[in-house]
């Protein structure tokens, strides 16, 4: 009797569904005609080949590259994948075909698992803290860089009794490796910062942000710390922007608010002490091949952040993601000995789209990691580099609506006969939004009542989507992010993983840091937990 009671109820939740007799549009046709049964039988065998294919691969790691999409959720990885299919698999500006079916390059690595973004102080934590997690294996405060959960932030008094962590980049150079850090944001910015400094702020990138209270003194800010302090300082390579935590000169950019009050220029300083680095500014000179005769490059390639990728043009100045991470693969390959190299790069763009609400510029800057992802992978033995893809954290992006295969993932919700979905109100809706952040001004007037504007033209990156809760800014989100890997010991990532992991990991790994004489590590034919010699 239960079992019939059940199914009634069953059945009556999907009878009280809504019903929609429309014909379905010709594409839909075509479609179900392609994905029939056989399609989706011979689908799953090679699936099932490949897996049974799998073989650990479990060598020591010479190289390590992680890269870090800022923001990149679970959905935004979802949707990017369409977003691919529809406008970037083909000719731009052509009609959007069916993009779901399509596969962003690191879906394609054989490891997969996924990575609790918590911090010690918060449910939905910040790039500092998560980037300090994945780097040192130790979680901490939010908006805090380099410090155990006894951090404070914002109080330079909590750093007399918090404890500085060691990173990936500090057990990478202790082992001989080669070192590098990329950032399409600003290399003093929370995610390249957290690799090397210690900080109660995150935001303390210049002296002229650093508190002026008596506890403060002496503290060093963020890009001054880059300069002078270790690990940073012995980096092979570091890429990205924020020329303006450095110098003592002022262009009058009111988009990034750090200057020098102690008129150092601390390029000129680094200059002094490397007589045979070398800092370029612009897209040309990363070009320029004796670049790779330089004992250390510093590239600061603009003043705040990157522009976006759909803001860089052929002639452009400003490298992209893409061309920073393949001189510097070439750079560091030519630079390492039999100890390898690490390489950090965080594609820092993706966020930014994120917090403007600008969904489709955030999957532009997906698509633009995933090229450099490709890239690299391609410029490297994978079966001696352990390559890591990952995100520091998510964000109330999300996506539905129950549109048809071939609706422009980036307008409107399209019905199988491709007329729009309504709301309540009779009017047609995105299938992108958002919980919070500007666009709720999108959805509402100033009395709160609901006005919707028209639908944005196919690819408009300035366009911000609607958000249900009115924020100046977007929030991040609490889910858990992807992991993504391929090369040695790949197959550590296997379940629901602490953040902290990452970086448990990658010393395992390369047999480096806290876990260089693990038993794998300190077996024949290994010396101080790395390739003898």
């Amino acid at each position: 009797m239960n079992v019939l009671i059940a199914l009634h109820l069953l059945y009556a939740t999907h009878a009280s569904e809504p019903v929609h007799p429309s014909p379905r549009s010709a594409g839909l046709n075509e479609l179900a005609d392609k994905e029939n049964i056989d399609y989706w039988m011979d689908l799953g065998m090679e699936e099932l080949l490949k897996a049974g294919e799998l073989v650990p691969n479990e060598q020591v790691a010479k190289n390590i590259i992680i890269f870090v999409g800022d923001g990149m959720s679970i959905p935004t990885v979802s949707a990017a994948r369409t977003f691919k299919g529809q406008h970037f698999s083909k000719a731009k500006g052509s009609i959007p075909e069916e993009g779901s079916s399509e596969t962003i390059f690191w879906e394609g690595f054989p490891h997969v698992g996924l990575s609790k973004t918590y911090s010690t102080t918060t449910i939905t934590p910040d790039s500092a803290s998560t980037a300090t997690a994945m780097f040192s294996g130790v979680k901490t405060a939010s908006w805090t860089l380099g410090f155990d959960s006894q951090i404070i932030f914002s109080d330079p008094e909590s750093v007399s009794s918090a404890t500085p962590l060691k990173t990936i980049l500090d057990w990478a150079q202790e082992a001989g490796m080669k070192t590098g850090i990329i950032t399409n944001t600003r290399v003093t910015h929370a995610t390249p910062a957290a690799l090397y400094a210690k900080s109660a702020d995150r935001d303390w990138e210049c002296d002229s942000v650093m508190p002026e209270s008596a506890a403060a003194q002496g503290l060093k800010d963020i890009a001054l710390q880059m300069i002078e302090n270790s690990p940073a300082k012995e980096a092979d390579l570091i890429f990205g922007g924020g020329l303006g935590a450095f110098v003592d000169y002022d262009i009058g950019d009111d988009d990034y608010e750090c200057r020098r009050n102690d008129k150092r220029n601390l390029i000129n300083e680094w200059q002094s002490s490397n007589a045979n680095g070398q800092v370029i500014y612009n897209r040309t000179q990363l070009m320029e091949r004796d670049l790779m005769n330089a004992d250390k490059i510093r590239g600061f390639f603009t003043w705040g952040y990157m522009p976006f990728e759909d803001q860089l043009g052929e002639e452009s100045a400003t490298p992209s993601l893409e061309e920073m991470t393949t001189t510097a693969i070439q750079y560091l390959e030519r630079k390492s000995d039999e100890n390898g190299f690490f390489l950090m790069v965080e594609g820092g763009k993706i966020d930014k789209g994120h917090h403007a609400s600008q969904a489709t510029r955030a999957l532009s800057e997906t698509i633009a990691l995933e090229a450099t992802v490709k890239a690299a992978a391609e410029l490297v033995d994978t079966e001696e580099t352990l390559l890591i893809v990952t995100a520091d954290h998510s964000h109330t992006f999300s996506f539905g609506g129950y549109s048809n295969r071939f609706s422009d993932i980036t307008m409107e919700a399209l019905e199988q006969d491709d007329t729009p979905y309504l709301g309540m109100d009779g009017k047609p809706f995105t299938i992108f939004g958002y919980a919070n952040g500007p666009g709720y001004n999108q959805l509402a007037d100033e009395n709160g009542t609901i006005v919707r504007p028209d639908i944005p033209s196919s690819l408009d990156y300035d366009f911000i989507n609607y958000s249900g809760v009115p924020l100046n800014k977007e929030t991040h989100g609490g889910d858990d992010v992807g992991i993504w890997a391929k090369g040695p010991m790949a197959h550590y990532f296997h379940t629901t993983h602490q953040q902290t992991y990452i970086a448990h990991v990658m010393s395992y790994a390369a047999c480096i840091g806290p876990h260089q004489q693990a038993g794998r590590c300190s077996a024949s034919g290994k010396k101080n937990g790395r390739n003898s010699v």
